[in-house]
């Protein structure tokens, strides 16, 4: 197997330099002369005072981050919504119809809900008669997004999908062979067809995005779908430095696939469907292995660094498992470092926010640290109370690179070779867990 050499220190501060990714293009971006003070509330309850700066016929954005209409109380979407709009631009009142009534699929006074949207419709159309049909694909897509929940919800009555992480599967050590170009052209074709065949099952046809490592399908507009596509192989370059891989190096079988939905309840639809796993709610994005083909499983979070971080988390698990072998680190391991690529890969990553504060709170009141490492998919222990173990997971992994990241490599080597994870602690990162664990909690005693 190959050594990690000097690469993951030379890759790990390389990465640090990289750019931002840049906000949501859109086409369709309303930018404000000047913000818009606004208060709203969320359809959680939660009380929004702000003001708004931007926003689009999906969502608003300004001083309290970015906010997707369906999640506004719909009272407020109609009274926001048209102190933002051009009155007099029919299809901006289509887009407001086309809002309120996704909203009724999921709020209280459905009816209420929909005569509004009905008001926006005959405003449109009293503006501009040629817009019917543009009426009718808002009602079209809106009873689509129905379909879609009435079929997941029939596939979890139907069938006892699985709730436990893909990551839980049980692989061996066995080195993944390496591939002819000949082998991964045919690789190449089994994965394309399992991938449009994954979109057929809930009545998807779409073109990919093909780029050098990955073929990324999704429903969002074009244009966006080429900016995260760069993004995809941009990471892939990252973690290539860090694991030391030629220049150019494939390690996918054929290409990853990624999908990315526009919609949440597309993206439990086809986990339901396609991988025979019940996503829960708060889930943005799975990474599946099938023998050797990684597809990777996301929805379009409002927020940009959030779905960034999301898409790296998850897609860090995809190259882990095409890594010399498809066996895994122990779970705070597995977790912990899929959550360290993707605190480094960009500027504004939320990762770090998200986790350090939490993680220094639970180590300063005591909390057993011990416990979180012996944490496992499997038995449900993971990932702990208000899901602490991500955070002293990737506190864990970010300590262990800042202080030996030539042994952290040797130490992931050798898991992935097969060896017991705490015997491979002593005898390749070069302390035993006791060690590890108080070195840990008096580091972070008094380093924020």
């Amino acid at each position: 197997m190959r050594p990690f050499r000097h690469a993951i220190l030379a890759g790990l501060s390389a990465i640090l330099l990289l750019a931002a990714v840049s906000p949501q293009d859109s086409d369709d971006v309303h930018e404000l002369s000047e913000p818009l003070r606004a208060r709203f509330k969320m359809a959680d309850g939660v009380q929004v005072d702000g003001s708004v700066s931007r926003w689009t016929d999906d969502w608003i954005d300004g001083s309290f981050g970015q906010r997707h209409w369906i999640e506004i109380e719909a009272r407020d979407v109609w009274g926001l919504y048209r102190r933002l709009m051009d009155i007099e631009d029919a299809s901006q009142w289509v887009g407001l119809g086309r809002v309120l009534l996704i909203c009724a699929l999921d709020q209280d006074f459905p009816d209420r809900i929909r005569a509004n949207a009905e008001k926006a419709f005959h405003r449109a159309q009293s503006l501009d008669p040629n817009l019917s049909s543009a009426i009718d694909a808002a009602r079209m897509e809106v009873t689509r997004i129905q379909a879609d929940r009435e079929e997941l919800e029939k596939a979890i009555e139907e069938e006892k999908l699985s709730t436990l992480s893909p990551e839980s599967i049980d692989w061996k050590a066995q080195p993944w062979p390496v591939l002819t170009k000949e082998e991964q052209d045919e690789a190449f074709i089994v994965v394309t067809t399992k991938a449009m065949n994954i979109l057929k099952q809930v009545g998807l046809d779409i073109v990919p995005v093909e780029t050098e490592y990955f073929l990324f399908y999704s429903d969002l507009p074009r244009r966006e779908v080429a900016k995260w596509a760069r993004e995809l192989d941009r990471m892939y370059g990252r973690l290539s430095q860090i694991f030391a891989l030629q220049e150019g190096q494939n390690i996918f079988w054929g290409k990853a696939v990624i999908f990315v939905f526009s919609e949440q309840d597309r993206f439990r639809l086809v986990e339901a469907q396609a991988f025979n796993h019940l996503a829960s709610q708060w889930v943005g994005g799975l990474c599946h292995q099938i023998g050797p083909m990684v597809f990777v499983s996301f929805y379009r979070q409002a927020d940009d660094f959030e779905f960034a971080s999301i898409l790296v988390h998850e897609t860090v698990h995809g190259f882990m498992h095409r890594f010399l072998t498809p066996m895994r680190l122990p779970t705070w391991a597995n977790e912990g470092f899929s959550d360290y690529v993707a605190s480094i890969s960009f500027q504004n990553s939320p990762v770090d926010q998200n986790r350090r504060q939490q993680g220094i709170n639970f180590i300063r009141n005591q909390g057993d640290v011990r416990a979180i490492l012996e944490m496992n998919y499997l038995d449900g222990s993971w990932p702990g109370p208000n899901a602490v173990g991500y955070s002293i997971s990737y506190l864990m992994v970010s300590l262990m690179i800042q202080d030996q990241p030539r042994k952290f490599g040797h130490w992931v080597e050798a898991v992935k070779g097969g060896k017991d994870w705490k015997k491979a602690l002593i005898e390749d990162f070069g302390v035993d867990l006791d060690t590890l664990i108080d070195r840990f909690v008096r580091y972070f005693r008094v380093n924020d």
